[in-house]
């Protein structure tokens, strides 16, 4: 060997050891960049638990949420009397769960801890899914990414009956698919029952609210028909376990949703139509608007004015379009690969590429039919409605992460947007913008209560947005039952509400009661006709309070549809 050629190899030795240090060096300040996020995490999850049961108390006052509870307690304690009337989605797994613990001594607390409990649990289930594929480091991520949220993601998040079934079963099959690819792994038993008991969850959570179709179920059929497509067996088996479990659910679905029926409870679905084309643009900007909530964008809005709120809320803008692009982009790329490789004869190279091409899928079609659904239906009703493209976060979760592996610019930038996505978060938190959403009457209640007591008329009427926040909340010191006004020419101008009313609510007793009249409440904002004189008449800011010598309820038109 020559001189040479040993000082060339010597040479080539030298520049790879320099090289591995390069790599060293970079990679350790890549893990540098990790920690202000996780300091932020820290800090948020501190506050988080510091303000939990005041937070929790501001939900209680919103009567969309607090409904589930009155609405629970009142069948757990004396029947319904009749046909109950539940919302546009059935929610019937937290109605079970709410009667299965009504004796509990502790219940309450229960019922207010469960929504978080479960939502927690939805974040780690993405965060075990994101791990099986990448590791654990972008396991954390998107454990992070889920829980660390803006106040008004955990709006409905800590909330009950605000689709807490839809959220953690869309995680849930997201994780499954991934199952799905291990089968081999597994006993022939198990391999079987377990697409069965999925089937039976499955069908129960889409009786309990069909938004979970759209977030869930089509995309995890597309899914699975990608997987189907393809030439080798395993990917095939995934395809029929995937499809049996979805074809599976839907007798589930019909047997439960009959039962309930049976049961006398009655839903009021919202009537899904297609826009007309001029609603589009107004649909996409609410659409946007309400990504911007969920991704701490609202923040450079007004009257959201604390310091560099502003600024902070731009960065969001700009870390969410890049999050949403970059889901996009690296979804459709994965899809059209796997399409591709479906006319070649060439089997997955490994079970962790299948399980990786049909995570990224199900989480790009789900993030894709859930907006699509929001801007070309009429489901929304023309608001916001952030809860029902709230598993975009999910989508962002799942995904984004799987990039820190990468050599590129994202294992910078990623850490990043993460931080700037968190400071958000811990601004909206620390500034207790939750609390925001407390209805005005909120401030009264305890007025309210020491005059119904006064005048022995602890049972009460009052518009919809007041009565379940203010009955809960008081701990049923006074019961509130929800209104609407309407025309009635045997009795007053006022009916029982339209959702979320149980009948025995206003069935008459001899019995004095009460009205509110909020100004600020869109049902009962004016005194109706028909009433007669009250015998005592209290101001309380917006509110009028009007008590009566008899039960109003017998003075009621009929329910309202």
């Amino acid at each position: 060997m020559s001189h040479e050629s040993i000082s060339q190899g010597a040479l080539a030795r030298r520049w790879r050891s320099r090289d591995g240090r390069r790599t060293e060096r970079w990679d350790s300040l890549a893990n540098v960049v990790w920690v202000p996020s996780l300091i932020l995490a820290a800090l948020y999850f501190a506050i988080f638990a510091a303000k939990f049961t005041d937070n929790v108390g501001a939900l209680d006052w919103i009567s969309d949420y607090a409904s589930g509870f009155t609405v629970t307690t009142t069948l757990a304690k004396t029947g319904s009397g009749g046909h109950t009337v539940i919302s546009t989605t059935g929610a019937w797994v937290p109605l079970w769960f709410g009667l299965l613990t009504a004796k509990l001594p502790f219940h309450r607390q229960l019922w207010e801890a469960a929504p978080t409990a479960v939502f927690f649990l939805t974040a780690l289930t993405i965060g075990w899914s994101v791990g099986q594929l990448a590791g654990r480091r972008a396991a954390v991520l998107a454990t992070l990414i889920v829980v660390v949220a803006s106040q008004w993601a955990l709006a409905f998040f800590m909330a009950a009956v605000a689709h807490n079934a839809v959220y953690p079963c869309t995680a849930l099959l997201g994780a499954y698919l991934i199952w799905l690819t291990h089968r081999r792994e597994r006993r022939r038993a198990i391999t079987l029952a377990v697409p069965a008991v999925a089937a039976l969850v499955l069908g129960v959570c889409i009786a309990s609210d069909s938004l979970l179709i759209v977030t869930g179920v089509i995309p995890f059929a597309l899914s699975a028909v990608l997987s189907g497509v393809q030439r080798d067996r395993r990917s095939r088996l995934v395809a029929l376990s995937a499809l049996g479990t979805a074809l599976g659910a839907v007798p589930v679905a019909v047997v439960t949703s009959a039962i309930m029926r049976d049961a006398g409870f009655v839903t009021l679905p919202p009537p899904f139509t297609l826009s007309p084309l001029a609603d589009i643009p107004e649909h996409t900007r609410l659409l946007f608007e309400g990504l911007r909530q969920l991704s701490n964008g609202y923040l450079a809005v007004a009257p959201w004015s604390g310091m560099f709120h502003r600024e902070i809320g731009y960065a969001c803008d700009a870390t969410m379009v890049a999050a949403l692009l970059t889901v996009m982009v690296y979804g459709a790329r994965w899809i059209v690969r796997l399409l591709r490789s479906a006319r070649t004869a060439v089997a997955a190279d490994h079970p962790r590429d299948l399980a990786l091409g049909l995570h990224i899928s199900y989480w790009t079609l789900s993030a894709v039919l859930v907006c699509a659904a929001f801007v070309f239906s009429n489901t929304a009703g023309g608001t916001r409605h952030e809860s029902y493209y709230a598993t975009t976060i999910f989508s962002t979760a799942a995904i984004v992460p799987l990039l820190l592996s990468s050599r590129s610019l994202m294992r910078w930038l990623i850490p990043t947007g993460v931080s700037i996505f968190f400071i958000g978060s811990l601004a909206g938190i620390k500034r207790d913008y939750i609390r925001t959403l407390e209805p005005p009457v909120s401030h009264y209640a305890s007025k309210i209560v020491e005059l119904a007591q006064a005048n022995g008329a602890t049972t009460g009427y009052g518009g919809y947005w007041d009565a379940s926040g203010v009955t809960w909340s008081t701990d049923e010191k006074i019961r509130v039952r929800p209104l609407i006004q309407c025309s009635n020419p045997t009795g007053a101008n006022i009916c029982p509400f339209y959702l979320m009313r149980v009948p025995s609510w206003y069935a008459p007793e001899q019995r004095p009661s009460f009205l509110l009249v909020d100004a600020n409440n869109r049902d009962v904002n004016t005194l109706p006709s028909g009433l007669g004189n009250p015998i005592a008449n209290y101001s309380l800011g917006p509110i009028e309070m009007y008590v009566y010598p008899y039960d109003i309820a017998s003075r009621l038109g009929p329910p309202t549809t």
